[in-house]
């Protein structure tokens, strides 16, 4: 259990302007994705994008760090077998629920990881992916790391890890 995080007012509202922020300019440009806007475009929660997403929706990414987000507020540890288990199982469920639009890398290992995955069969599944195409570098490990960082907002160390 992660008992070590205790935050100030200043410092929860903080953590939920991170995770609002990421969701809020995910929804934002959801609509623009793998496009190139013009350059005085006012951006808008237009919707639309390789999805069809509703004005207003979150991607993929958003959607998993969602998964992490809900475990990391049990205040488990988020290293230990069961709590990486409940991540895997929150990506499943929502990958079952047949989202508007998933990566490929992603969709790739969710359907290798199956409908009920552990964290080792997940791990596993995407170190299949990685052997077989070469490509595990996309940008949703980085847009997935917010719950984890408050998480471990007082141990570096376990961050890291």
């Amino acid at each position: 259990m992660n008992d070590s995080l205790t935050l100030t007012t200043a410092q929860r509202d903080r953590a939920v302007g991170v995770l609002l922020a990421s969701a809020a300019g995910d929804a934002l440009g959801a609509g623009y994705e793998f496009t190139t806007p013009a350059p005085d475009l006012v951006p808008r929660m237009v919707g639309g994008g390789l999805g069809g997403f509703t004005p207003g929706e979150w991607t993929d990414d958003t959607a998993q760090a969602m998964a992490i987000a809900r475990v990391a507020a049990t205040g488990a540890d988020l290293r230990s077998e069961d709590s990486l288990t409940a991540i895997a199982q929150g990506f499943a469920d929502w990958f079952a629920g047949g989202p508007a639009d998933v990566g490929v890398q992603t969709s790739a290992v969710l359907r290798e990881a199956g409908r009920t995955p552990t964290g080792a069969s997940m791990t596993q599944a995407a170190r299949h992916v990685h052997e077989r195409t070469g490509r595990s570098a996309g940008n949703g490990a980085l847009m997935r790391q917010a719950p984890v960082s408050i998480a471990y907002l007082h141990d570096p160390v376990a961050l890291i890890e």
